[in-house]
């Protein structure tokens, strides 16, 4: 049996981000903003709880978990939590 500790990337006080090999663990409490950005690879995100607002381009939508959520490569997209939620982002590509 192989148990580790998980690393911790970032925490502040949005929440908290977890390295888990090809993925991240994302926590963020609600209220709480992923600013617009963008990746220079395609991004899947999987909302295994709670409900977010999502803006990918141009278009808006309210997500709830469970969703799998993809997003073209260098597409701007935002996130706001409308509750505590949490991500699994999805590290393949990168």
């Amino acid at each position: 049996m192989n148990i580790e500790k998980l690393r911790i990337i970032k925490s502040d006080e949005r929440g908290f981000m977890y390295d888990c090999d090809k993925l991240n663990f994302i926590s963020r409490k609600k209220g709480t903003t992923n600013a617009d950005h963008s990746h220079n690879v395609p991004e899947i995100l999987y909302l295994v709880k709670g409900e977010a607002e999502l803006t990918i381009g141009d278009e808006t939508k309210t997500v709830e978990a469970p969703v799998k959520i993809e997003i073209p490569e260098k597409t701007h997209h935002k996130l706001v939590a409308l509750s505590d939620i949490e991500i699994l982002e999805d590290r393949k590509s990168e």
